[in-house]
């Protein structure tokens, strides 16, 4: 009988506790949804006034992307740590030209700031930039000045083919004379220069770029006061110390 009484009394004091958080949790639900509802709540009166003005700040390669319009329609969500991350995805996703979106934003003149970093291309591959991170997208004619123009077969390695060219494009002095650049079916890297001298760089190898760079300007810049210029330059030896050179008209 002791355990039966026992059992009712816990029974109700469980019954009691739910009864009490049930009605505490409807009051609250009333009162928020009070506060957000109807155009004249508290909650809308104050989304309304706190909700950013926005400044886009759009460089001219990307000129003409409707970047504005597929901010989230209400911005003042904006606000909120981790949605510059989600606009980011968003617009990234679908403008492959775009690098980055940054937010930055000013609380005290209720103003926020959208920077668009765009893809900047090392070359033009097939009529599409090809960028540092070994990205291919889509470029407006005359954004850009000249490029040289890339010749890799589909299945070149984006991630190897983009270091490469990013470390060949650091060496200031050789880099403005590049014409284009393409890779052959032996993974051979070859260069086009602007003086129509054509050079076999050899493989992918990244280290030895910057050695590679000035000792090719050096024995190019001899060739042309005491050969008239060349034909072909090789820097497949080079670590073995030579560079072949082939005389302009052989």
């Amino acid at each position: 009988m002791a355990l039966r009484f026992k059992r009712r009394e816990q029974l109700k004091h469980r019954l009691r506790v739910v009864g009490v958080r049930g009605v505490v949790l409807a009051l609250i639900v009333g009162f928020g949804a009070g506060l957000v509802s109807g155009r004249d709540s508290f909650a809308s009166r104050f989304i309304r006034t706190h909700t950013p003005r926005i400044d886009l700040t759009l460089p001219q390669t990307l000129t003409g992307l409707p970047i504005l319009s597929e901010l989230p329609k209400n911005a003042f969500w904006l606000w909120f740590p981790g949605s510059g991350f989600w606009v980011q995805r968003q617009i990234c996703r679908r403008h492959l030209a775009v690098r980055a979106i940054r937010l930055e934003r000013y609380f005290e003149s209720n103003r926020l700031t959208v920077q668009v970093d765009p893809r900047v291309p090392l070359v033009l591959w097939n009529g599409w930039g090809f960028d540092r991170d070994g990205v291919l997208f889509p470029v407006t004619p005359g954004t850009w000045k000249a490029l040289p123009q890339a010749a890799f077969p589909a299945s070149a390695n984006k991630r190897d083919l983009s270091r490469w060219l990013l470390r060949l494009a650091s060496a200031a002095d050789l880099w403005p004379q590049v014409a284009a650049v393409r890779e052959d079916a032996s993974d051979t890297m070859e260069l086009t220069l602007k003086s129509g001298t054509v050079v076999t760089w050899g493989t992918l190898e990244t280290e030895s770029v910057a050695r590679k760079a000035p000792v090719l300007l050096r024995v190019l810049d001899d060739a042309h006061k005491n050969l008239g210029g060349t034909s072909r330059a090789d820097l497949r030896f080079f670590e073995q110390g030579r560079i072949i050179v082939l005389p302009k008209g052989k």
